[in-house]
C-alpha cells in the first residue's frame, strides 16, 4: 500500500554527537631544552566532537606571578571553551623565587608564539589559531595590545586584567581588535582607570566591558574561574555579533 500524501513522516531524534573526555590538566611543558621555564597549560575537555579543533585562549602573568597563579585560578573556565596556554617568564624574582618578566614586549611575544608552538605540536590539528582570545594580568595585560597591534588580526579578543591600559577604538581597530573585557579588583588601584578605559572605548562605537572583582586587590577574587569564563564569552560573542 502506497501512504498518501497527507501521511505524516515518523519523527527521527538525531543523538547529539559523541565527544570523548579527556583529563584538562593543568600540565607543565618544558620551554626550552635544558632550561627550567616551562609551559603551564590546560586542555579541553572533549578531545574529539563535532569541532575537533580548539579555541587557543593565551595568558602572559604578571610580575612575580607564576601562571600556576594568573591562569591556574580559572582553568576550569578556560577548559571548557579551549587551550589555555601561558608560558613562564624569562626571569625570577630572586633566586628560586616566583616566574616573573625583565624582557621587552617584543621578547614576551617571541616567547608566547614559542609556547603555543610546543603545546600545538602536541595536539596535532587541535589548537584552533583564528578567533584567538588572548589574555593578560598586571605586565601581561599592559603587553597584550602591543603584541595585537604587532600582528594585526592575529588577537580578535583581550582579556585584560588588573592593568589600566592606554587604549582607544582606533588602535584597536587597526590591531584587528573586535572586543576588549577589563577586569579589575574594587579594592585596588586599577578600577577607576579601567572603569573610565571602557566607557570612553563604548562612546568611541567599540564594543568593550568592565566587570569588577569584588573584594579584591591586585589579586584575583574568589569568583575569577566564573568571571573569566563571562569575558571571555562576551567578547567572542561581539565578534559574532558584529560579523552577522
Amino acid at each position: 500500500m502506497i501512504a498518501s500524501a497527507s501521511t505524516s513522516a515518523a519523527t527521527v531524534e538525531v543523538p547529539p554527537p559523541v565527544c570523548n573526555a579527556r583529563e584538562t590538566g593543568p600540565y607543565a611543558l618544558p620551554f626550552t631544552e635544558g632550561k627550567k621555564r616551562s609551559v603551564f597549560f590546560v586542555a579541553p575537555k572533549d578531545a574529539k566532537c563535532e569541532k575537533p579543533r580548539h579555541r587557543l585562549i593565551a595568558n602572559l602573568h604578571g610580575l612575580c606571578n607564576p601562571p600556576g597563579y594568573a591562569c591556574g585560578y580559572w582553568s576550569g573556565a578556560a577548559s571548557e571553551r579551549g587551550f589555555l596556554v601561558c608560558p613562564e617568564g624569562n626571569s625570577t624574582c630572586g633566586a628560586g623565587g616566583p616566574p616573573t618578566w625583565d624582557e621587552g614586549f617584543d621578547a614576551m611575544d617571541r616567547d608566547l608564539e614559542h609556547a603555543i608552538d610546543g603545546v600545538s605540536a602536541l595536539y596535532p590539528d587541535e589548537v584552533e589559531r583564528r578567533g584567538e582570545v588572548l589574555t593578560g594580568f598586571s605586565r601581561g595585560a599592559y603587553s597584550a595590545p602591543f603584541i595585537a597591534l604587532k600582528h594585526p588580526g592575529r588577537w580578535p579578543y583581550l582579556v585584560l586584567v588588573e592593568a589600566d591600559v592606554p587604549l582607544d577604538a582606533a588602535m584597536l581597530k587597526r590591531a584587528g581588535v573586535k572586543a576588549v573585557a577589563l577586569l579589575a579588583g574594587d579594592l585596588g588601584s586599577q578600577i577607576q582607570g579601567e572603569r573610565a578605559t571602557a566607557d570612553k572605548l563604548r562612546k568611541q562605537g567599540f564594543p568593550a566591558k568592565f566587570w569588577p572583582m569584588k573584594n579584591a586587590g591586585h589579586y584575583y577574587s574568589a569568583d575569577i574561574d566564573a568571571l573569566m569564563g563571562e569575558a571571555v564569552d562576551w567578547v567572542i560573542r561581539q565578534g559574532e555579533v558584529a560579523e552577522d
